[in-house]
Order: C-alpha cells, then structure tokens, then sequence
C-alpha cells in the first residue's frame, strides 16, 4: 500500500451470525433470513481527509436494482466519511484498516432464487483516490 493511497480489499456477504465472516454464495440459507455484507479497505498513512462510498446491490437475474431491502443503509458503508479516524484503525506506523460490517435483508419473497452483487466505489474530494470492487455473485433461497 502506497503512503498516499487508498484502496478497497474486500466486499463479500456471510451468514449473519456466523463465527467468522467468510464469502458464502447462499448467506441467507437456509432460515431465509438477513444476512451480512462485509467491506474492507486499507489507505497509507499519509491519507486524511473526507471521501465518499457508495455501496449498491444489483438484482443479476433481472439486471435491475436490488430491492431496498438489500442495500446498506447510510452509515460506514454509505455516505461520507473521513479517513484516519474511527472506523478506521491504526495497523502499524504506516498505514489504516476499515473492517466494517451491516446486516440487511430479508429479502423479498418474490425475488428467491435471484442471483446478487455487490458494488462499492470509493473516491475522495480531489480524486486522487479512485477505488471499486464487487463482491462475487451470490444467491438468496
């Protein structure tokens, strides 16, 4: 990681209340309940300042959106945010880590079965900091 930069690592969904939050490809099975979107990032030391996420969802079988439901509300994951201070923690002299966990869903009835992803943009005021990821597509039972 660069002394000025910043970068998304990780977006992945998980059972919620899963022991340890690893990718899963079907997060709400089998109760059919909510379930967990994880994001993680990690900018250089020398980064401060505002920025801004966006996280989304995409409904892939119907490519449309995501129901409401399924998206993160404002918070760590969505909306402005400063780095350097709080979710942001110190890892070492040199640089920041963002582990930032929401649960959303349920999801609605008429859409099971449907395949999902995850988005999630950042970027700072000036764009200097530019990153994007996805998570990898999942299913909701």
């Amino acid at each position: 990681m660069n002394f000025n930069d910043a970068e998304i690592t990780s977006l992945h969904v998980s059972v919620n209340g899963a022991p340890v939050e690893v990718q899963d490809d079907a997060p709400n099975a089998a109760g059919g309940g909510p379930y967990n979107v994880t994001l993680e990032m990690v900018a250089g030391g020398g980064v401060a300042g505002p920025y801004t996420l966006i996280t989304t969802c995409s409904d892939i079988s119907a490519t449309a959106a995501a129901p409401a439901a399924l998206i993160p509300p404002a918070g760590s994951l969505n909306g402005a945010g400063m780095f350097a201070t709080a979710p942001w923690k110190p890892n070492g002299p040199l640089d920041f880590v963002f582990n930032e966990s929401v649960t959303v869903g349920p999801e609605p009835a008429a859409d099971k079965g449907h395949a999902y992803q995850y988005t999630a943009a950042l970027f700072n005021n000036n764009g200097q900091i530019v990153s994007i990821k996805q998570s990898d597509p999942f299913i909701l039972l």
